[in-house]
Order: C-alpha cells, then sequence, then structure tokens
C-alpha cells in the first residue's frame, strides 16, 4: 500500500529515482515470473520411480502369462503386483500370452487402467474360481517367447523401457530353443529384463535363471517391499533438488520486490 503524500518543493528532482525504482520493479517482476515458470516445468518433469519391479525407471512393458498353467493360488500374488503397479499409476504397455501373445494396453497406457482387471485376481482354488474374459480363449499350451517377443517389439516401438515377465515359468518343451534366442535378442539390444516367478517349479526357476541372471529375478522381498508402498499411497521418488531451489529462489525474489520496489508518492509544493 502506498504511504502518504509529502509535498516536496524539489519534486520535479525525484523523478530520475522514480524512473530508476520503476525499472527495478519491472526487472524483478519478470525474474519472479520466469522462477515460476520453471517452477512449473520442474514440478512437471519429475520423474518418480513408483516401484521397482522394472529394470529402469521411465515406462515399461509387463508380459504376462495368462495360460492354463499358473496356479489360481498365485493369482493373489500377481493381484498384489497389479494393484501396486495401478496404485503407482506408472506408464507401461501390457502384453498377455499363453501359446500366442496379445497386446492388450499399448506402450505409455497409464498404470491405473489395470485396476479393472484386479477383480479378476483373487486368492480362490482351482475349480472354483470364476470365469475371466480369457479363461475360454487361453486354452492352449504356453510360448514364452511369444510374449516377450510382442514386449520386445513394443519396447524397440516406443523407443524405450524395460520388460517385466511374469509366469509361472513352464515353458512348452519345443518354445525352449526360441525362448534363449529371444533372450539373446534382448541381451544384444540392451533392453532389461525382469522376471516375477509365479510359484515355478525348482527346475523350470533354475533354467531361467541361467539365462537371465540371477539379479534379473524379483525376489518375494521385493515383492513385500513394493506392496508396503502401495498399501501407504506413496510413491519412491528422488529428493527434488532442483525444485526446491527454484522455489527459495521465487520466495527471495517476492521479498526483494517488496523491498526494493515499494512505492513512493509525492506533490509538488
Amino acid at each position: 500500500m502506498a504511504s502518504r503524500t509529502v509535498p516536496l518543493a524539489d519534486a520535479p528532482a525525484l523523478w530520475r529515482y522514480a524512473g530508476r525504482t520503476r525499472q527495478i520493479r519491472l526487472a524483478l517482476a519478470a525474474l519472479l515470473l520466469a522462477l515460476f515458470a520453471a517452477s512449473l516445468l520442474a514440478a512437471f518433469r519429475l520423474h518418480t520411480r513408483p516401484t521397482s519391479y522394472f529394470a529402469s525407471s521411465g515406462n515399461g512393458i509387463v508380459a504376462l502369462d495368462l495360460s492354463a498353467s499358473i496356479d489360481p493360488l498365485a493369482n493373489a500374488r500377481l493381484r498384489t503386483l497389479l494393484r501396486t503397479i495401478a496404485d503407482s499409476d506408472q506408464r507401461l504397455g501390457l502384453v498377455v500370452f499363453e501359446e500366442h501373445a496379445y497386446e492388450m494396453l499399448p506402450p505409455g497406457t497409464r498404470g491405473d487402467e489395470l485396476r479393472p482387471m484386479l477383480r479378476f485376481f483373487g486368492n480362490f482354488l482351482a475349480g472354483f474360481g470364476r470365469e475371466t474374459p480369457w479363461s475360454r480363449g487361453f486354452l492352449g499350451g504356453t510360448s514364452i517367447s511369444a510374449g516377450l517377443r510382442l514386449a520386445r517389439q513394443d519396447v524397440e516401438r516406443a523407443g524405450a523401457g524395460s520388460v517385466l515377465l511374469i509366469s509361472d515359468l513352464e515353458d512348452a518343451s519345443s518354445d525352449l530353443g526360441l525362448l534363449t534366442e529371444e533372450i539373446g535378442r534382448y541381451r544384444r539390444a540392451g533392453i532389461p529384463l525382469r522376471v516375477l516367478p509365479l510359484a515355478p517349479d525348482d527346475q523350470s526357476l533354475a533354467f531361467f535363471t541361467s539365462l537371465v541372471g540371477d539379479k534379473a529375478i524379483v525376489s518375494d522381498s521385493a515383492l513385500r517391499k513394493n506392496a508396503s508402498v502401495a498399501e501407504h499411497q506413496t510413491v519412491v521418488a528422488p529428493f527434488p533438488l532442483l525444485l526446491v531451489v527454484l522455489e527459495l529462489l521465487l520466495l527471495l525474489g517476492l521479498a526483494a520486490n517488496e523491498y526494493a520496489g515499494r512505492s513512493l508518492e509525492w506533490n509538488a509544493a
């Protein structure tokens, strides 16, 4: 608020200072506007890592095994995983497979789009489970290589990302050679691959571990950790240092504007 005017005999001589004050206020206004715009941009570009399922931050492709060999008791574990990703709302694509592979969600889809699927997964016994949209269509064998091939093609088309394979790892014997070749393509293309086993037998798990390595296998502890994150409705992210610095500079700019740009009025005597 402007101060009360004071009559001055030499008021015209102060117009030079009034012009300088006006220039300072305009410069501070431009600076504050730039800081505000930079803060908004930094906020929108925050990269969160809601889960550690994917091998790298950013978009990922889930390759989900829906073959008849999946133990219905593993559905509870699968539901926990899908709920975690849905709650985090991270961007992903979804490929489902049995003998053939199908793209259910294209790369870049919000994880929240997985939520309608959750009702089809739960802890129910074989023979007493509810019917799903795929229970009648997915009655063939299992071809993990088909699912991984389509997921790899999605990653290559999207330009970035990693793949998370969710399966009991029980593959058709006729597919093992194709599976080995497909994982070799992942390695040559530099596409990160992680595997979340659903109650696999020891032989299948050992074979797959020999192909992808121990570090690619998502452990039970990682599943519990990510589930805990989802239950608390939080995300795991690095400290937004740039955003905090910009906000502090914005506050300092506002303080400087109030100090150096306050109004002074006068009139001639």
